[in-house]
């Protein structure tokens, strides 16, 4: 009796242990985070019982959430961890519910979800809240919604009719602008009972190689609202124009020629339309009121002038004279006078060759600066030709011969890096050499070409070629041709005179610019405003248009 009542007490305080045993494990803290982590576990009833928040599973996560969870796991940042005794909750919040992401919360702060059904707050470390959110989206790691955003506001197109008007009054204004000398102003139209605002901003060229541009911002009301829209001008140069001429020969007629680009005439163009028949690839825009063909209607007007013909449009004038060249376009350094008459030869190396005209002595050599110009004295002659490598200008008060081909070493056409510039600017004459000087045949110069009084073909009338004239060959000009006037071309040449793409940017060094403003860049919409009406513009001019 005593050994069985021993057995009998060891087995029952055997039996006690263990269900203490038991009892203790329950309560160990670190069951509890692989229980709430892994939820293939919540099929016992126990595991259910000891998982405590988890108890409420979290909806299903979309897919690109998980992958952004996903990709944060190897660090987690501290920003995810609620602090002790703080449970995430499993339902997103509401988009007027979402905190400031840059506003952490604290563990006050945080939603309660509810007392835990199972398990102590101390058996809720960080770690276990961070495995939590896991499951659910988290407030202050996700970006605000975004339909809690302020929407775009959609722009109010701006109507043909009233871009027409405020064009017109802006580059009125630009005009004023530039005459005046002044940088800024504030001006205000009204128009049809509505009531306009521009400030005006010009920003001189960066360089002699630059344009001349004009920043507006335009601004009225509607509905109780400041609306506003932005654009830019830009200041033309001769060299915007395939060809610009101020006082059409009326000898002289449009005929074997093609050209490609705008073309203005301060006067009436003449044309002539036989087998033969001018092509005109850009827009003409003429001061004179019609445009004279013989042997031809509107229709073959339409046909000749691809881009359109538009009369009565505002005289370019062309600039009385450049007394101030050299004081305004260039330094010393980049210069090189010429007292007396001189041939000049380009080579293909960023040289050219000198020596006065008429003269057996060697030729002299120079390398070109970065821009270079090349200046004659009053009363002498420059006579050009060769192969221009860097950007260069040659100026002649009197005359500048072209005895032969003028091309550059990198033609752009081919070469998207081309940088090679030559300007030809006469205060009288720019004229094309006999055909004892250049040869027979075609003729090419690449450059923008400025004859103030004339542009001149010499002996014109020469034996017809085989050519589609007939001529004895084609005057090729890339780049630009501006004259005061031109004389005829044929029979001994055709022309053919194409726009050089890179002039819409750049000018040749110095090259002169016109009294002239055009829109480069326009937001085709009204949109609304944000902040306070923009200053008024410092030491501006103030106009006014009704």
């Amino acid at each position: 009796m005593v050994s069985a009542g021993a057995v009998s007490i060891s087995l029952h305080a055997l039996l006690l242990l263990t269900i203490g045993l038991l009892s203790f494990e329950s309560r160990t803290p670190g069951s509890a985070p692989q229980l709430r982590l892994y939820i293939e576990s919540i099929d016992s009833g126990d595991d259910r019982e000891r998982a405590g928040p988890a108890e409420r599973p979290a909806p299903p996560v979309a897919k690109p959430d998980e992958e952004v969870l996903a990709s944060r796991a190897g660090t987690r940042s501290p920003v995810i961890e609620s602090p002790s005794g703080a449970v995430t909750p499993v339902v997103p919040p509401k988009p007027d519910e979402t905190r400031d992401v840059s506003t952490p919360s604290t563990g006050d702060s945080a939603p309660d979800p509810g007392s835990s059904s199972g398990s102590d707050q101390s058996d809720s470390p960080a770690v276990e809240a961070a495995v939590v959110t896991t499951a659910g989206p988290s407030e202050r790691e996700e970006p605000v919604p975004a339909e809690a955003a302020k929407p775009p506001q959609p722009g109010v197109p701006i109507g043909e009719a009233q871009e027409s008007v405020l064009a017109h009054w802006i580059l009125k204004a630009a005009q004023s602008l530039q005459e005046a000398h002044q940088t800024q102003a504030r001006l205000s139209l009204e128009h049809k009972g509505r009531r306009y605002s521009a400030v005006l901003e010009r920003r001189p060229a960066a360089d002699e190689m630059g344009i001349d541009r004009l920043r507006v911002e335009i601004s009225t009301e509607q509905n109780g609202k400041r609306l506003l829209t932005l654009l830019e001008l830009k200041r033309l140069a001769f060299s915007h124009f395939t060809q610009l001429v101020d006082d059409w020969d009326q000898e002289d007629l449009l005929h074997g020629d093609v050209i490609v680009g705008r073309f203005h005439s301060n006067s009436v163009v003449r044309l002539r339309l036989d087998r033969i028949a001018p092509q005109v690839l850009g827009k003409l825009t003429t001061a004179a009121s019609q445009v004279d063909l013989e042997n031809g209607g509107p229709r073959a007007l339409r046909r000749i002038f691809r881009g359109g013909i538009e009369t009565n449009t505002p005289r370019i004038s062309l600039p009385a004279d450049f007394r101030s060249f050299v004081e305004d376009h260039a330094d010393r350094s980049k210069m090189r006078t010429f007292e007396r008459s001189a041939r000049v030869t380009f080579y293909s190396d960023g040289s050219y060759g000198s020596r006065e005209l008429g003269s057996t002595t060697a030729e002299e050599r120079q390398t070109m600066s970065a821009p270079h110009y090349i200046v004659a004295a009053r009363g002498a002659t420059l006579a050009v030709h060769g192969t221009v490598k860097g950007a260069v200008v040659v100026y002649s008060p009197e005359r500048i011969v072209i005895e032969g081909n003028l091309v550059y070493a990198h033609d752009p056409r081919s070469d998207a890096g081309a940088e090679d510039y030559l300007g030809l600017i006469s205060s009288k004459d720019v004229e094309i050499a006999p055909p004892n000087v250049t040869g027979p045949g075609d003729l090419e110069i690449q450059g923008a070409i400025y004859a103030k009084r004339h542009f001149i073909v010499s002996d014109d009338h020469v034996p017809g070629g085989p050519t589609t004239c007939p001529c004895g060959g084609t005057l090729s000009i890339h780049g630009s041709l501006t004259a005061g006037s031109l004389s005829p071309t044929e029979s001994r040449y055709a022309t053919r005179y194409e726009f050089d793409e890179r002039f819409e940017r750049v000018r040749p060094p110095g090259f002169p610019v016109t009294n002239r403003y055009e829109v480069d860049r326009w937001d085709p919409e009204w949109r609304e405003a944000e902040g306070d009406r923009p200053a008024e513009a410092a030491e501006g001019v103030r106009l006014s248009s009704q």
